[in-house]
């Protein structure tokens, strides 16, 4: 039996990615959000749902870049701190949580060193929804910890051990196992 339960977010999983801006007198700036997602693949783009009312909007705005990184669940206490928290009211917090930053080599937006995959995006578009904007960046470049690559270069999901957010439960979780082999396991249902 399936019970209606009204119009709600549930799509999973979701990362916790942490959105990276400098402020206006140039101090780095991150916070938590799950609500990314890859949007393109030529040009390579991505998007977040920020609300207008944070800080990291304003910064956004301003610097028409921002970075999203990729953080591990050994960093789920200080993202979440990063999420609560508002640069507006605690402009150190990044400080605070003892996550060091470096300038980005592409665009205006600081590198978050302590996560293992960082994108350097050029904000190209926004759309507004009501209580979140979609902002779509352009990545530019992406900086990855060779600690979480493979010997072919790409990332291995075990290694980089990302952060999952769960909107219903409002935890964080880790990936699970792998169950199948995308491109590959549907083809037993192709009729030839």
């Amino acid at each position: 039996m399936r019970k209606r339960i009204g119009p709600k977010p549930l799509i999973f999983p979701m990362p916790a990615v942490l959105v990276g801006t400098y402020s206006e007198d140039g101090t780095p700036n991150a916070m938590t959000a799950a609500w990314a997602s890859v949007c393109c693949h030529r040009p390579v783009c991505v998007g977040v749902a920020i609300r207008k009312s944070r800080l990291t909007f304003a910064n956004l705005q301003q610097n028409q870049a921002f970075t999203l990184a990729v953080p591990n669940t050994s960093l789920a206490a200080k993202v979440d701190f990063l999420g609560i928290v508002s640069g507006a009211k605690e402009p150190k917090k990044l400080s605070v949580a003892d996550i060091e930053t470096v300038k980005g080599d592409t665009v205006n937006a600081p590198i978050l060193i302590d996560c293992p995959v960082n994108l350097e995006c050029t904000l190209v578009e926004q759309v507004a929804l009501g209580t979140h904007t979609f902002c779509i960046g352009e990545v530019l470049e992406t900086q990855v910890d060779e600690a979480v690559l493979t010997d072919m270069g790409s990332v291995d999901a075990s290694r980089l051990d990302p952060l999952i957010y769960v909107t219903s439960e409002s935890k964080y979780r880790a990936l699970g196992e792998v169950v199948g082999q995308a491109f590959e396991d549907g083809k037993q249902y192709i009729s030839v």
